[in-house]
């Protein structure tokens, strides 16, 4: 494909394989899926995108000898034979005001005294830093300003790429091809808000602070696919609650089992987000192994009348831990799992109605109710504070939900806490 330096240059995009044949990552996240980066700051999307801006800060417009074009980028990236680079204030810099020049830029097809809207007047005059530019949204009319960085032919605008807020200046084709957002109406990295694109949904209330915390529970309802071929997430989702979700509505009422479902699955989404935040993940796991905690409890209320209750603890037993091991591959999330199913515990011993043998059993099963809803509460509220104020790195934890059998057979799937 066509890249910066004008000659096609060959290139490739790797593409995070979907096991449910359905949608790529950046597609489930447009929809609302889990992903730490779009429900809450996230430090080291934070300092990417410092970096970024950073870089942009020294740029400068590198123009083509042969007048083909021009694109903003690094010194180093302009080569010194067939391109002029030029940089404020060695080259016709504008000045500040009394007497002082600007030393941040030249912006390809960008100058304050050029626009006039919005117009770099006092007292609203454009910042030094070219990175605090506005969008200019109307230049002077004219067909040569006398400024070589105006009047070439732009090549590059910012170009959004991957899912962690990223952003190059590069040329359309290019940006097409890494299935990125071209801004044509912008100049600048700086002008943009890639992770707010990337997250799709409502837009966030400050561009710069993503507050989607409502993917918490909306991504429960989506599932990994919608072609012909990726209906099998839906389908699983589908048997288990004509199986599993029927008979404990039938036992315990629609109610009580909605609330276990939504919080178990909200508590597992918590877990999963603070410990594979770069991970893009849809469905009701925790809510599904919250259900199945209810069976537990149903199994320990009427341990007294069962006639061979460690059978039938057992049989839910190797059920409950094969699926933990097939949650050991990384297609599966694990961590929303396991606290799914420690939620939907705690909360079935509060909400599922019981049957009691005597006054001791009735006041032990009722101090049972109160003493499991506040380790719920402190569960919750524990996962909520690691989530937005103490976020925490476990490394080991990686490991519940992507054993790797080889060197690289978790590379590829977005399970590590930190950002490379």
């Amino acid at each position: 494909v066509l890249r910066n330096k004008g000659v096609y240059e060959s290139v490739k995009y790797i593409q995070q394989e979907n096991f449910w044949i359905g949608p790529s990552s950046i597609d489930l996240i447009h929809l609302g899926a889990k992903f730490s980066p779009c429900i809450r700051k996230d430090s080291q999307v934070e300092r990417l995108i410092q970096r970024e801006r950073d870089r942009e800060r020294s740029s400068g417009c590198c123009v083509q000898n042969d007048n083909s074009g021009c694109i903003q980028t690094l010194p180093q990236d302009c080569s010194e034979t067939l391109a002029t680079f030029i940089k404020w204030p060695s080259t016709n810099a504008p000045a500040m005001g009394q007497g002082e020049k600007r030393t941040s830029g030249a912006v390809c097809h960008q100058d304050p005294r050029t626009c006039e809207e919005p117009a770099s007047n006092p007292p609203h005059v454009w910042p030094d830093d070219i990175t605090k530019w506005p969008i200019c949204t109307y230049e002077t009319k004219t067909n040569h300003t006398g400024f070589a960085h105006m009047d070439c032919q732009i090549k590059g605008r910012p170009c959004c790429i991957g899912t962690k807020g990223s952003c190059e200046i590069t040329t359309r084709e290019y940006c097409e091809f890494m299935h990125g957002y071209f801004h044509e109406e912008a100049t600048l990295c700086s002008q943009v808000h890639c992770l707010d694109e990337v997250c799709g949904l409502l837009p966030f209330l400050n561009p710069e602070v993503p507050d989607q915390f409502y993917r918490l529970w909306l991504s429960l309802f989506l599932h990994a696919g919608v072609s012909s071929p990726s209906v099998i997430h839906c389908l699983v989702s589908v048997t288990f609650q004509m199986t599993v979700l029927r008979d404990l509505e039938k036992l315990a009422g629609w109610h009580r089992i909605s609330i276990i479902f939504i919080l178990s699955g909200i508590t597992g989404n918590l877990a999963s987000a603070i410990f594979l935040p770069y991970r893009a993940e849809v469905g009701p796991a925790g809510s599904q192994f919250g259900l199945l905690a209810c069976l537990f409890v149903e199994l320990f209320q009427s341990w007294q009348v069962l006639e061979k209750p460690w059978k039938a603890f057992l049989n839910l037993f190797g059920i409950v831990l094969f699926l933990f091991i097939c949650g050991l591959l990384p297609w599966i999330d694990n961590i929303a799992h396991l606290f799914g199913f420690l939620s939907g515990l705690l909360l079935s011993f509060a909400f599922l109605p019981y049957i009691t043998f005597g006054t001791v059993d009735k006041y032990r099963k009722r101090a049972m109710i109160i003493v499991s809803l506040l380790v719920f509460v402190g569960l919750f509220a524990s996962l909520v504070v690691w989530l937005y104020v103490y976020p925490v790195n476990w490394r080991w934890i990686e490991y519940l939900t992507c054993l790797p059998f080889t060197s690289k057979f978790c590379e590829k799937y977005e399970l590590e806490q930190v950002l490379h």
